[in-house]
């Protein structure tokens, strides 16, 4: 526990995390990797470059300083990182290497004095014994399941099936042709990498794309590309990865998924932000088929909605009511609109104030859908979302 006098410290340096927090995590990173280089294995340097990974963690160190005193705040955001850990394979000798470099900066971008970073040793190791007690029940937990395994498993490449032109769907199986680990709706496995030309072994996280099929799992991955270098390993996997090829696989992990309600239910995607979604609606199909549904998915044109076909039919079997939003729609009617995905425009067929509403696609669209709920007077307990890459809010 931190003392009366620690946490008056920590809050206090919480005007100063805001205003400096991504000059030090900048240099975080910088002092972490060149510490330990073995540890480019594990962060996606991608978002290295690209300073996402930065910006969720100066965010994160934010709010552990300003809730210090009452963490039970942050605890949807703690799960939703241990989640990623587990998948990643963070390990708890890891987290010393980590305190140690998160000093250093603070030390070296604010120099607040001994007093404070002894408060932020404090604080750092209280928060690092919650994450490696809750990473220790997920690893044992998914050990503990039928088919669950430790660390990574070795899976084939089984089927590869283009869905439209820029996603494609893996079909993968355990190479050893034993049983699979059970997963809920939402959840996501990880990739790990190391692809020929690569310096760094690679790590990407890519939600199931189907409800739980006991011969294995599907992920539908999106060719990326960016001046950035956003895509290195989705194009790998697109141009690259063949039927027959092994790679190694995570159990399935992740927080968002459906509660066990009987509430009405509003998926809405965006682009390949449809994979959770489909996942969802098959689970909501069979699982729970007395709840209403309304499935709401933006994308560029009918030919870039993937599964098209097979949720066409899905939503008419089981009488779920779809909103479907094209950019460039060649028709528009009840269930078809033209242009992003406007709730003002279908709030009236849709139960605003019961309702759960589940958000996954590219930041921008979530962060406008999450703006039009909110001024819809939708709470903030009603509202899930999945955010691919470093964990980031929609509110700001």
């Amino acid at each position: 526990m931190l003392t009366d006098n620690e946490i008056k410290i920590i809050k206090a340096s919480a005007p100063a995390l805001a205003e400096y927090g991504e000059q030090i995590t900048g240099r975080f990173y910088q002092i972490l990797l060149h510490n330990n280089p073995e540890l480019c294995n594990i962060f996606n340097m991608t978002n290295q470059k690209t300073g996402n990974q930065k910006q969720a963690l100066a965010m994160a160190v934010y709010a552990f300083a300003k809730y210090v005193d009452n963490l039970s705040v942050i605890l949807g955001d703690v799960e939703r990182i241990a989640q990623k850990h587990a998948s990643l394979g963070i390990k708890p000798e890891h987290y010393p290497l980590v305190g140690s470099a998160l000093l250093a900066a603070i030390k070296e971008i604010l120099n607040p004095g001994d007093e404070v970073l002894a408060a932020w040793a404090s604080g750092y190791g209280l928060l690092a014994n919650v994450f490696i007690e809750r990473e220790k029940e997920l690893y044992q937990e998914s050990a503990d399941k039928e088919g669950g395994w430790v660390a990574t498993r070795e899976f084939t490449v089984v089927s590869k099936r283009h869905e439209t032109p820029l996603i494609t769907s893996f079909y993968l199986q355990p190479t050893d042709q034993g049983a699979v680990s059970q997963y809920q709706a939402g959840q996501y496995i990880a990739l790990h990498l190391h692809p020929v030309g690569h310096k760094h072994h690679q790590i990407r996280q890519y939600s199931l794309s189907g409800a739980f099929d006991a011969k294995g799992y599907r992920i539908s991955v999106k060719k990326e590309a960016s001046e950035l270098g956003e895509g290195v390993i989705s194009n790998y996997l697109h141009n690259q990865l063949n039927e027959g090829d092994v790679i190694q696989v995570s159990n399935p992990y992740g927080e968002f998924v459906l509660t066990a309600s009987q509430n009405p239910v509003v998926l809405i995607s965006g682009g390949v932000g449809i994979t959770p979604m489909q996942a969802m609606l098959e689970t909501l199909a069979t699982d729970y088929p007395t709840r209403e549904v309304h499935f709401v998915h933006g994308a560029l044109d009918q030919e870039h909605h993937a599964f098209k076909p097979y949720l066409d039919k899905l939503i008419a079997d089981n009488k779920a009511n779809a909103h479907i939003f094209y950019q460039q729609a060649d028709t528009v009617n009840k269930e078809q609109h033209r242009g992003m995905i406007n709730i003002e425009t279908i709030k009236a067929a849709l139960p605003m104030t019961e309702a759960e509403f589940y958000l996954c696609g590219p930041l921008a669209m979530m962060k406008a859908v999450y703006q039009q709920l909110k001024t819809l007077q939708v709470d903030d307990s009603q509202i899930f979302y999945e955010v691919f890459g470093p964990a980031k809010t929609l509110a700001d």
